[in-house]
């Protein structure tokens, strides 16, 4: 449903979900922060909409989109039409907050990628009381934060490379070159560098303080392979399985994902919707391409797998989580970093990976389901007014 007429109000979506036996699913995208964040989120959800059009998802589920806009305004709305959402009704933070308060949300989808989004908005969902598919807005700031993230998976015995946390640009590196510089808590490889010499240094810290206050040095693993690998969790909430690996083909030239390996853009910076993902297109050189299984030996499987797993415990992940980590010439690995995200389209990295299975429960759109209901059945029960002791509800 498009409109143009231009009206604030021209779309004015009920307070109440009318229940009809299907689940009713919030979908939360955008950003208040970034144009940058709110593009990609905005894509993300419309690929999984156009993934999820089939019959057995609307005969069992029942959409609603609240948008993030940036600035902080919202929209709620039934699609995702660039028109729907431009002549959508504005509504302030208290407003869509009570309006979503006053609906009854049996589960909701996060797909912002801002900091906010990871934390805040997923916060307010729990609030409400509305049970979140994927990572607790705790868990998310912990691993949105990769010092910390890796502090903690090394505690539990998850091999990762050395490292330090500057907190100016004054500060001198103590780790030996060549490092990796990073912004500690930003997405897409945003302000990454390599640094090599001394002469490289200066402009490295400067673009990753630009994104944060605080940014990561750690030493440069020597490229011999870098691998995504996804865990799902079974129904107790054990991460149970792995599925098929997605190998990154770098090369010597071009060790290093960038955000322009990633996310195409165009002149001014942001995604090209025309274009979007840059790994595997058509004219990609060959460091921007990956392969789906990677293949892996018996000994490497058991590492990755392993440690996939016990970071997925000690991070405290929820439903799936997504690590990518580097292998060294001889074959050591080290957890890069965790990014338990997921669009939940048959274009995404999780879907994608779990296609290569032949496994029924693993298939798309039926893995989503069951991520759907599995979230709807976390619904909390209301606060016992007689509870006397405790920090959590009983």
């Amino acid at each position: 449903m498009s409109h143009s007429n231009g009206s604030l109000d021209a779309m004015a979506p009920p307070a109440e979900c009318v229940k009809t036996g299907k689940l009713n699913i919030l979908h939360i995208a955008g950003s208040p922060v970034s144009q940058y964040y709110s593009m990609i989120s905005i894509h993300y959800c419309r690929q999984m909409l156009n993934s999820a059009s089939d019959a057995a998802t609307a005969a069992s589920f029942s959409f609603t989109y609240a948008i993030v806009l940036p600035g902080g305004a919202w929209c709620i709305v039934h699609d995702l039409d660039e028109a729907t959402i431009a002549n959508a009704k504005k509504l302030s933070h208290g407003e869509a907050v009570a309006q979503i308060a006053s609906a009854d949300h049996d589960a909701a989808v996060p797909h912002m990628f801002c900091w906010p989004g990871y934390t805040s908005y997923r916060a307010l969902m729990d609030l409400l009381r509305v049970p979140l598919v994927g990572c607790s807005p705790e868990c998310m700031a912990l691993i949105t934060d990769k010092a910390q993230a890796k502090a903690v998976v090394a505690s539990a015995g998850v091999p990762v490379p050395q490292g330090e946390l500057l907190t100016a640009p004054s500060q001198t590196p103590t780790v030996p070159m060549p490092f990796v510089l990073k912004p500690c808590c930003e997405d897409n490889s945003m302000g990454i560098s390599k640094v090599e010499t001394a002469e490289e240094l200066p402009a490295a810290l400067a673009e990753a303080f630009k994104f944060d206050d605080t940014v990561v040095c750690e030493s440069f693993i020597p490229l011999g392979r870098e691998i995504r690998v996804a865990v799902v969790e079974d129904e107790s909430g054990e991460p149970s399985t792995m599925l098929p690996a997605t190998e990154y083909l770098l090369t010597p030239d071009h060790p290093m994902r960038t955000p322009t390996d990633k996310i195409s853009v165009d002149d001014k910076g942001l995604p090209d919707a025309d274009k979007f993902f840059a790994t595997n297109r058509s004219e990609a050189p060959a460091y921007r391409r990956s392969a789906c299984p990677a293949p892996l030996d018996d000994a490497l499987k058991a590492k990755l797998e392993a440690a996939a797993k016990t970071a997925h415990k000690a991070l405290r992940c929820r439903d799936f989580s997504i690590f990518d980590f580097r292998v060294d010439p001889h074959g050591e690995i080290y957890m890069l970093e965790c990014q338990p995200v997921c669009s939940f389209a048959r274009e995404s990295a999780m879907i994608g990976m779990a296609l290569k299975t032949d496994v029924p429960e693993l298939q798309h759109p039926t893995l989503y389901h069951s991520m759907l209901r599995r979230a709807a059945a976390r619904k909390p029960k209301p606060y016992n007014v007689s509870q006397v002791l405790g920090m959590k509800a009983k």
